[in-house]
């Protein structure tokens, strides 16, 4: 409730591995408040208390008001993982009487506008290009846009098809040194949440599908589990992969497996979360705020209501 709006006019995020420092200062801006507002509109829906959605609403208007283009080479990438936090907290204020309705159309069209150009525009196929997909099914999902939808559902099954291997390992990601497993993670969970909203919004279920390639999210998320339950030194791209030691509740890959543990009642992956619940989200080691918003509270996104 003490965030205030850090949205500036241009929203410049230089690439992370050219600038690290100013990356994280330009991301640190949305992260505070897409965690702030997503906090309130949970709690708004909790509790109905007005002041927790004047509160998401202040962040979102601020940024919808404020910021009217992206820059950097990081611009697109880390619009996607975290606009997706604002897209989010504004569902859970719709029907909200006090979102006036000028004030939500701007709010899409910033997000049409500003962000959704960006996200379209991404070239690369790997963990990016899975943002990008979440990123615009969330947005067409709050804005009704069933066509627009339809398309990027098409473009999911493509993405699946062509990314994975039949083994379950994604080849772009396996090129990154040490931190292949963590892009590997950084792939599967938009990708995961992108196949829950689909699930949520048209019935089909793509957490059990298989691609014409014989490629299939089960398959991926098994073949990354084996080396994250206890194997990471067997992985076979790259020697000291960085990996959170220890686990806690808001470290990667917790809450990807607490919300597959729920889609595919695996035991295994209930082995896995269960000492760490309540599992929170993955957390930014350098800000402390959550890193993106595909899992945050994977237990209450498969709450009815």
């Amino acid at each position: 409730m003490s965030v205030s709006c850090h949205a500036v006019p241009a929203w410049n995020i230089p690439g992370f591995y050219f600038d690290m420092a100013g990356h994280q200062a330009a991301k640190r801006l949305m992260e505070e408040d897409a965690q702030a507002a997503c906090m309130a509109a949970l709690a708004f829906r909790h509790t109905g208390r007005a002041e927790y959605a004047d509160k998401a609403l202040e962040l979102i208007d601020g940024w919808a008001a404020i910021n009217k283009v992206l820059t950097g080479d990081d611009g697109p990438l880390v619009s996607a993982y975290l606009g997706t936090g604002l897209i989010q907290a504004a569902g859970l204020l719709q029907g909200y009487s006090g979102w006036r309705k000028e004030n939500k159309d701007q709010f899409i069209a910033w997000m049409t506008g500003v962000c959704l150009p960006e996200w379209d525009r991404i070239p690369l196929r790997n963990n990016w290009w899975s943002w990008s997909l979440y990123a615009q099914l969330s947005l067409f999902r709050l804005m009704g846009d069933q066509a627009r939808f339809a398309e990027e559902v098409a473009n999911l099954k493509e993405h699946i098809d062509s990314s994975l291997e039949t083994s379950g390992l994604i080849p772009e990601e396996t090129t990154r040194g040490s931190n292949a497993i963590w892009y590997h993670y950084f792939s599967l969970a938009p990708l995961t949440a992108a196949i829950k909203l689909v699930a949520d919004t048209t019935g089909e279920n793509l957490f059990h599908w298989t691609s014409p390639g014989g490629k299939s999210i089960k398959k991926a998320l098994d073949t990354f589990f084996y080396y994250a339950d206890g194997r990471i030194a067997e992985w076979p791209y790259g020697d000291a992969q960085k990996f959170p030691a220890p686990l806690a509740s808001d470290t990667w890959p917790l809450d990807l497996y607490e919300a597959m543990s729920r889609v595919y009642s695996d035991p295994e992956y209930e082995r896995f979360v269960s000492p760490y619940r309540p599992i929170t989200g993955n957390k930014n080691i350098h800000s402390g705020y959550y890193q993106s918003y595909a899992w945050i509270f994977p237990e209450l996104q498969f709450t009815p209501g």
